[in-house]
């Protein structure tokens, strides 16, 4: 983990927000046909109540526990007491931050139908030069078509009251991540994802790898990796690793690995050097490309790996 994360986070645990600017904003996401998301902001405004409660939801997600920081991996096990860090630029916050960032150039709200079909809510925190920003992903109940599907009730004077003609708007206050000095902390993997459009970037780096393999002849064929993989998050997610740790681009890391295969007795096909793929192996294949498949220097025993963090 690099000193300055740390740095970052360190002095946002240690910063009175009491005085800090507070504004929110909504976000509405469209995807075009290429599954680009592309984003645009409204301004609400929000009473004094609801301000401090959605400002203290930020702030107790950067006070609130001890985070241990880990950088963000495409494969990843339990997140329990983890903060998973990713430069902002790397992500679609970049857009949404430039969105907010147009201030009182955006539309406000102005009518309930402008709430509807909001994809997330972001909480602006900034004193001076220094800003942070809470995101939390709120698609559940902003589409008329759920609103209208269920009921509301407020419990008053001993009963339940029918709130059928309110203008019902609902939110919680669950941060899943937030930005701060080019760095995105996550709190929640699976709705920073699922928010930031990952999965088309996952299958973006899965066509880009794929033309790699051709151009390196790693493989005879990579069509069978290309329908086995197709839109399977957990696939995506280990094709996507496989790019980021870029092995396969090493000449040498290839023919240690034909190597190992063939003392090993793991069966991967190899032909005058390169590896025969089909839709039978294609889960040992990319276990191997992403070197997963370790051994225990205590007893011996082999591995596949889903989740590895390197010692050292």
């Amino acid at each position: 983990m690099p000193f300055k994360i740390a740095k970052k986070i360190s002095l946002l645990r240690k910063t009175d927000f009491k005085h800090w600017i507070t504004t929110i904003w909504l976000v509405k996401r469209r995807l075009d046909v290429h599954k680009q998301a592309h984003y645009s902001v409204f301004r609400v405004d929000v009473d004094k109540k609801l301000l401090n409660k959605l400002k203290k939801a930020v702030t107790d997600r950067i006070q609130g526990a001890n985070y241990k920081l880990e950088s963000y991996d495409f494969l990843t096990a339990d997140q329990d007491n983890h903060l998973f860090t990713i430069e902002s630029s790397e992500t679609d916050f970049a857009k949404i931050q430039g969105e907010v960032d147009k201030g009182l150039a955006n539309p406000k709200v102005e009518k309930y139908e402008d709430l509807l079909n909001s994809w997330a809510y972001v909480v602006k925190l900034e004193h001076g030069e220094s800003v942070v920003y809470g995101v939390r992903k709120i698609n559940k109940f902003t589409q008329a078509a759920k609103i209208t599907s269920v009921s509301y009730f407020l419990f008053e004077d001993k009963k339940l009251v029918d709130l059928d003609d309110k203008k019902i708007f609902a939110i919680d206050t669950h941060i899943d991540f937030f930005a701060y000095d080019g760095t995105t902390f996550i709190t929640n993997k699976k709705e920073f994802e699922s928010a930031l459009n990952f999965r088309a970037g996952m299958e973006k780096n899965r066509d880009a790898v794929l033309d790699e393999f051709l151009a390196l002849k790693v493989f005879n064929d990579v069509e069978p990796i290309r329908k086995s993989v197709g839109a399977n998050l957990h696939l995506l997610r280990k094709i996507s690793s496989i790019q980021k740790s870029g092995y396969y681009k090493s000449p040498q890391y290839l023919v240690d690995l034909i190597k190992v295969n063939q003392e090993k007795n793991w069966g991967l096909v190899v032909q005058n050097g390169i590896i025969v793929v089909n839709e039978d192996n294609v889960d040992l294949v990319l276990t191997l490309l992403n070197n997963g498949r370790l051994e225990s220097p205590i007893n011996h025993e082999m591995f596949d790996a889903a989740v590895k963090k390197k010692v050292g």
